[in-house]
């Protein structure tokens, strides 16, 4: 008698504790029914979609799937509404998959598996992202581009490149400047040199740090926009040095080049670092070396830029400085400046007829000085005939 009641009263009490745990909802068993309307759609190489008919009374699904011959089935346990998205597949391979409906989040009351859909992936050609009949392509920059990946193709390498100086008077100091732009998209750039046909740097009395020059640095698109102070890094050798570019904000350093004296001109060699891409958003800089280039003689200086893509492209551009030596003696007439026209003004006159000369050199006499003997010098040396400078 007395384990009667033990036992009554234990199962009484597991009544009352599961009423906690348990809504009177989830006590009571509720017709979860099989699920139905199952097909198959948006279909691709890699994807589908399994859809099936609603049913209010459902909380969640379960669903399995496998491709057709394996013994393993994958699963999905939470599938809300009426689709789920099957991805990873192979191509062109049968697959099967069910659902099980659950009317509770207890997954207390569930139906049934329902009956097998089966479906095959397809075949269609890939682009290079990877897209089944997609329109992305290979750009001549590497990149895969178009289509789905909202990238554009890079455009032919075309950096502009210039060099100023600030005097074009010859045999003296002058700053020197070097501009170099991309628009976007162009492929990035690996290096670039300057050569000049003649002058050269002056480095007599330069120490590490000395402060040489400036620059403004635009790069990312803008993203990068800097001001900047050109430093002496180190002393390689009598003819050439390292230059820090050091960003005035930060105080850190941005980058290097070097510049030498070589083969009767200059040098400047600049190698962009690795961007972990080869296309650019667009940069410029434009860099300034005070006080260390010394022009040469009177001629046409030839400066030559050679711009390197990282994808192999090279682009050389040239541009011709006229270097001129002003004429100090006041005469006019006066070709060769021994302060009086004569027999030696006329005769360099003669010598170079209608050739084309050094400014103020060789007949191009004072008061003309165009780079060109002719009538103008002719006429200027006999009106002022045996004339001299007081």
């Amino acid at each position: 008698m007395t384990k009667r009641f033990t036992q009554g009263l234990l199962s009484f009490m597991l009544i009352i504790f599961l009423g906690f745990l348990l809504s009177p909802t989830e006590i009571i068993a509720q017709n979860c029914a099989n699920p139905s309307g199952l097909s198959t759609g948006n279909i691709s190489n890699f994807t589908a979609t399994a859809n099936w008919a609603n049913d209010n009374n459902v909380h969640h699904y379960r669903i399995r799937y496998k491709e057709v011959g394996s013994s393993s089935w994958l699963f999905e346990y939470n599938a809300t509404g009426t689709n789920y998205n099957f991805t990873g597949l192979n191509f062109s391979s049968s697959y099967t998959w069910q659902a099980k409906a659950y009317c509770d989040s207890l997954e207390i009351n569930g139906s049934g598996w329902s009956v097998a859909e089966t479906f095959v992936t397809t075949n269609d050609p890939l682009d290079c992202n990877l897209t089944p009949n997609g329109l992305a392509f290979l750009d001549s920059c590497g990149n895969c581009v178009g289509g789905t990946t909202n990238e554009l193709a890079c455009i032919d390498f075309t950096p502009t490149a210039s060099i100023t100086l600030s005097t074009t008077e010859c045999n003296t100091v002058s700053d020197l400047t070097f501009i170099i732009a991309q628009d976007p998209n162009e492929p990035d750039i690996s290096s670039s040199v300057f050569t000049s046909g003649g002058g050269f740097f002056d480095f007599t009395g330069l120490d590490n740090n000395d402060s040489i020059g400036s620059g403004i640095i635009i790069a990312g698109g803008g993203f990068v926009n800097i001001n900047a102070t050109l430093l002496v890094g180190s002393i390689m050798s009598s003819q050439k040095i390292l230059v820090k570019v050091m960003d005035d904000n930060s105080g850190s350093q941005y980058g290097t080049f070097t510049i030498e004296n070589v083969g009767g001109g200059i040098l400047i060699d600049a190698t962009s670092p690795a961007d972990g891409n080869n296309v650019t958003s667009g940069n410029s800089q434009n860099i300034v070396l005070n006080g260390l280039f010394v022009n040469p003689a009177a001629s046409n200086l030839t400066f030559t830029s050679t711009i390197n893509s990282e994808m192999g492209d090279q682009a050389v551009q040239s541009a011709v400085v006229t270097i001129a030596c002003s004429q100090t003696c006041p005469q006019l007439g006066d070709g060769n400046c021994d302060g009086i026209v004569n027999l030696a003004d006329l005769t360099l006159v003669i010598n170079h007829w209608l050739q084309s000369t050094t400014i103020g050199e060789d007949g191009d006499v004072v008061g003309s000085l165009d780079g060109f003997v002719n009538l103008e010098d002719l006429t200027l040396v006999i009106n002022n005939w045996l004339q001299s400078t007081p």
